[in-house]
């Protein structure tokens, strides 16, 4: 098998978690990067953004369908696609062969172009980050085989520290919860805590990857909530884990928010402290003070997220499928 690693068009720090799992995949001796023509690639990749320009589906004329009533078996693609950007992965899905991707954020309002890129293109495999996404999906193709495998991560690229190293009391990465944010952020400043939280709308706390890490390491509790709440907009009512649950565990960090139905089956227990909607500044401040008294659920969450719910476990799950 060979995977598709092209660095995406415009970076943005969250696409560090897609190279997480290449990263992980490309461990496993029987795959390999992907390699083309440097200036095919850049063709095809041109190609992908004039064709609509042109009135022209790039997909339908550069996919031919995916070539896949006939795939060539001895061509075996894979690609981790933050977004549905065609030109990470042409010029390699407009041969025929089996095609499979790993996909983030299938999000409602996203299903018709999903399944639109699965057809033109030709993917076999689809492997989807939401369960909910994933059973829809799968409802909806009738050629492309959905299925759900969470996120995940790479706990030996995250920091630890004692509490006592812990200057930040309180963390909410990306955009607030605002319900609970207006409760706790009043109280957290007469009791002298520090909190840190997305000031600006749209403005990244921790803008570098460096610093985004060490910012994890530092933090007490972090505030983690599903999209479904934070970005109904988007999520619709697909509620979901996402990999900042998992990055605040690897962390060491006491994670306050809500935990999506899914989480807790993959976990077994509910790894989460539950926000008391009721009492949201009492209970934060008590968690500050008792902090120490769970330490015991801190460990047991990061030794649940480094032996069953690293970017290796989730690997070994889609190899044992496709590579078997």
């Amino acid at each position: 098998m060979e995977l598709i690693v092209r660095p995406p068009r415009n970076y943005h720090v969250s696409y560090d978690t897609s190279e997480e799992l290449e990263a992980a995949i490309l461990r496993d001796m029987r795959v390999a990067a992907a390699t083309a023509n440097p200036l095919i690639a850049d063709g095809f990749s041109f190609a992908t953004r004039l064709l609509p320009r042109a009135g022209l589906d790039a997909g339908r004329f550069l996919g031919a369908r995916g070539r896949a009533q006939s795939p060539d078996r001895e061509r075996d693609y894979f690609a981790v696609m933050m977004e549905l950007d065609a030109a990470r992965v042409a010029p390699w899905f407009s041969r025929s062969a089996r095609k499979s991707v790993y996909m983030f954020d299938a999000w409602p309002a996203r299903h018709a172009a999903i399944l639109k890129f699965v057809a033109d293109w030709g993917v076999q495999f689809a492997f989807v980050s939401s369960r909910q996404a994933a059973e829809r999906l799968a409802k909806l193709s009738e050629h492309c085989t959905f299925i759900w495998v969470p996120e995940g991560v790479d706990p030996d690229r995250y920091q630890r520290r004692s509490s006592l190293e812990r200057d930040i009391d309180v963390l909410q990465l990306g955009r607030k919860f605002d319900a609970h944010h207006v409760l706790i952020e009043p109280a957290l400043e007469r009791a002298g805590k520090t909190y840190v939280y997305e000031r600006e709308k749209g403005k990244i706390i921790f803008p570098e990857r460096e610093q985004f890490i060490d910012g994890l390491a530092r933090s007490r509790i972090s505030i983690c909530v599903p999209s479904s709440v934070t970005h109904p907009e988007r999520a619709g009512d697909i509620e979901t884990m996402t990999i900042r649950y998992l990055q605040s565990m690897a962390s060491k960090c006491l994670v306050l928010g809500h935990a999506p139905e899914e989480m807790v089956d993959l976990f077994g227990y509910n790894p989460v402290i539950e926000i008391d909607n009721a009492n949201a500044a009492g209970q934060i401040l008590d968690l500050l003070d008792n902090y120490d008294s769970y330490q015991p659920l801190i460990e047991k969450n990061h030794a649940a997220v480094t032996s069953e719910h690293s970017w290796d476990n989730r690997w070994a799950r889609i190899g044992a499928l496709l590579l078997a």
